[in-house]
């Protein structure tokens, strides 16, 4: 129990070294693993397998141990060493001489005596200072590897506000190793691909060159260079920087409903509205999952989360946030010629704006059949099966519309 302290405070004084001597990285930080390009000769980083790659014609041999839970008991074999039981007053002090990961054990040689333990149950506290491995003299040359120590998430949000919306972009910085990152004229990388991925050096250089504060899509891939901007990530935490933002106005905002009629079904359908805000940004976005929300006051209510493909400048967008309260409404199917196909069926919808401002309206019914015929005001024929009403209805009104529409297989 005395030596308990004395470990303790060795091992945080440990942690506290790489403070003072981590060195910058240049890193091109993906969503899973990221790039990265140093000197052979220190590895800020432990690489994932078979991803180091020498930016060197003639290289020397590079010894790359593998990261395994025992690293640090495989480090003390043929090692003076003492083991203390992690629940019980128990321990030995004896030579290390082998590891069996099979069965999770080692082997203590103490007084001549072999003894295997269970390696799961004790602290190891090596007693003599091991040697350094053998390094192949070399000169410095860069290499490069990947790693999922350090990863990032985008953090992708709508905010609407009095007829506008702004677009909030963050990035995540994450830092999974034991000791600090930091970053200088790092680049963001934004992939999908499950598949490893190796990144060329001539666009990290040129992306990273580029201090400009802008998404950038090049060779079908999305970059955003953090510039010069140095970053300090503690060990296993997270650190949000900012990314591009913008705000534009809302083009329209529409309350849209989708239904499917059988003539088979029920004669009267419910209408579920949905808010749909279209705009357009100004500058290039990211793909992914966005948060919406409505700004009112100083607080943010939340909506629905959307998942966008392309957020490309100039191109329209068209966001559900959330499921209507101002806008009900229901279809009832007035008659029909026949229960089957062809059929000339008599529609009646019923719209009601139950807010104190006039709404915008869609209602697409997906007939399931071609569609011969559509006769009726405020209608349209939208696809080969769909029929789209759409329109603005006054502040707490009621708006029906009747109209024909004709259907065969």
């Amino acid at each position: 129990m005395k030596t308990q302290p004395l470990y303790i405070s060795l091992g945080l004084a440990f942690i506290t070294l790489p403070v003072a001597t981590a060195a910058p990285i240049e890193a091109v930080i993906g969503l899973n693993s990221s790039q990265i390009v140093e000197s052979n000769q220190s590895l800020s980083l432990v690489p994932n397998p078979a991803t180091l790659v020498p930016l060197s014609n003639n290289f020397a041999p590079i010894i790359q141990p593998q990261n395994t839970l025992y690293t640090h008991w495989f480090e003390q074999i043929n090692h003076k060493v003492r083991v203390e039981h992690k629940h019980r007053d128990l321990a030995f002090k004896g030579e290390l001489t082998r590891i069996e990961q099979g069965n999770r054990s080692f082997s203590l040689l103490v007084d001549d005596t072999s003894m295997m333990l269970p390696i799961d149950d004790f602290y190891l506290i090596p007693l003599e200072k091991t040697p350094q491995s053998v390094k192949t003299q070399s000169d410095a040359y860069p290499v490069s590897y990947q790693s999922n120590q350090l990863s990032w998430t985008p953090q992708l949000s709508f905010i609407f506000d009095k007829g506008q919306v702004t677009l909030a972009q963050q990035a995540l910085l994450n830092n999974h190793s034991d000791t600090p990152i930091t970053l200088n004229k790092s680049l963001l990388h934004y992939s999908n691909s499950a598949a490893p991925q190796l990144y060329k050096a001539e666009r990290s250089v040129m992306a990273m060159s580029d201090a400009s504060a802008r998404i950038t899509y090049q060779d079908n891939e999305i970059t955003y260079p953090l510039g010069i901007q140095i970053l300090t990530i503690p060990p296993h935490s997270s650190m949000l920087v900012p990314l591009p933002t913008s705000t534009s106005a809302i083009d329209q905002q529409t309350h849209q409903a989708t239904v499917n009629t059988y003539s088979t079904r029920s004669s009267k359908v419910a209408l579920d509205f949905y808010s749909n805000v279209q705009f357009s940004l100004p500058t290039d976005g990211l793909p992914g999952e966005y948060r919406t929300f409505w700004k009112k006051d100083n607080l943010l209510i939340p909506g629905n989360n959307v998942s966008l493909d392309s957020v490309r400048a100039d191109s329209p967008l068209n966001v559900v946030t959330n499921k209507s309260r101002d806008i009900t409404g229901e279809l009832t199917l007035i008659s029909a010629t026949s229960e089957t196909l062809p059929s000339t069926q008599v529609w009646r919808a019923t719209i009601e704006n139950h807010s104190g401002q006039a709404q915008q309206y869609s209602v697409e019914q997906n007939t399931h059949g071609f569609i011969t015929l559509l006769e009726g005001k405020g209608v349209s024929q939208s696809s080969a099966k769909s029929v789209l009403l759409s329109g603005e209805i006054e502040a707490n009104t009621t708006k029906t519309i009747t109209y024909t529409v004709e259907v065969n297989k």
